[in-house]
């Protein structure tokens, strides 16, 4: 694992007038192809926490001290009798001319033009790896009133397709054992795969999908292909 990893960022959200200043949880990732720059997390991550776009602090890296601004925001509109897993994606868009300006840390993201394998590709077996937030590791500093985030990488093995429409399944086979996978909706998922570019054979990490869900005692979660998030960053473009 490498760098690609702080493209996965802690959910945080910012309340005025709190003993504590930051409080949320949960996993999320930064994307970017060459027009635009964008946030992505599973919608339930904010709904369940009652957490509103305008209060997110989310950072462009481990070391930035300054949170990404965004000018747009996109949901998928759900029907009321199609499966909907799919459709769980929430995404903000980065503005990039207020960043060049404010921030002060690189902006990390998963190039979606040259690092995406579709998950309908995988095969029974291959190896992927789940970057997120788990509650459980997560603690309050008391002394300097924030929150520590620690990420997680966890190896996983693809099962295969879900029952859900654009929906696949993985199970976790990781040396870091924890008691639920709270905290890890919004997770990137990736696998690792030996490409030769420009005459140079390396191992590249390419993103699949994002979680959805999952239960620890089984060790099975569900996780919707990156072929819908990219489609999602294609029409909003293509209506831009």
């Amino acid at each position: 694992m490498s760098k690609f990893e702080e493209a996965c960022r802690p959910i945080i959200f910012e309340q005025e007038h709190e003993e504590f200043s930051y409080w949320g949880k949960g996993s999320s990732f930064l994307i970017a192809n060459s027009n635009n720059y964008y946030w992505v997390t599973a919608s339930h991550v904010l709904i369940n926490m009652g957490g509103r776009a305008d209060s997110l602090r989310i950072f462009p890296s481990d070391n930035s001290k300054i949170s990404v601004p965004f000018n747009e925001q996109y949901t998928v509109n759900k029907g009321s009798t199609d499966d909907e897993d799919y459709k769980d994606i929430f995404m903000l868009r980065i503005d990039l001319n207020e960043f060049d300006s404010s921030g002060d840390a690189p902006l990390i993201a998963q190039d979606i033009e040259h690092g995406i394998l579709r998950a309908e590709q995988l095969e029974p077996n291959d190896e992927l790896w789940v970057i997120g937030y788990p509650s459980e590791s997560n603690f309050i500093d008391y002394d300097s009133c924030e929150i520590k985030n620690t990420r997680s990488v966890l190896r996983a093995i693809y099962r295969g397709r879900s029952v859900s429409d654009h929906c696949h399944e993985l199970i976790v086979e990781s040396s870091i054992k924890l008691e639920n996978y709270d905290g890890l909706s919004g997770s990137p998922v990736f696998h690792m795969k030996q490409l030769n570019r420009n005459g140079q054979v390396a191992v590249y990490p390419l993103l699949v999908g994002m979680l959805l869900r999952g239960t620890a005692s089984s060790g099975i979660a569900h996780f919707v292909s990156s072929s819908v998030i990219v489609n999602i960053v294609n029409l909003v473009e293509s209506n831009a």
